[in-house]
């Protein structure tokens, strides 16, 4: 018949615990942060923060109450003045009042 000890009694019968002890404790003077250890394991992971990003606002010069205009014309009217927005660096709107200024209106 086969014994049941498994290798773990002694003489006795008795479990032999005399070579175990806890491991000696680590001193640590600053205990981790539990979100510092979130962002280390959620790094590792390939996550990324969904901390929102701070926008910078936008400073304006005063302005005066703005409203719309469609104005429909031929691509290559739309394009011209495209093209004289982009080297100039004018807004849409400051190129039509420089046109008509320009224009004498």
């Amino acid at each position: 018949m086969m014994s049941r000890d498994f290798g773990f009694s002694g003489k006795d019968g008795k479990l032999d615990l005399s070579g175990f002890a806890p491991r000696p404790a680590v001193e640590n003077t600053t205990p981790p942060r539990e979100e510092s250890i979130a962002e280390q394991s959620a790094e590792r992971a390939g996550f990324h923060s969904r901390s929102p990003v701070e926008r910078v606002a936008r400073v304006r010069k005063p302005s005066q109450p703005f409203d719309q205009a469609f104005v429909r014309a031929p691509v290559d009217v739309i394009n011209r003045f495209k093209l004289f927005c982009n080297n100039t660096g004018l807004s849409y709107g400051e190129a039509l009042d420089e046109l008509m200024r320009r224009s004498g209106v």
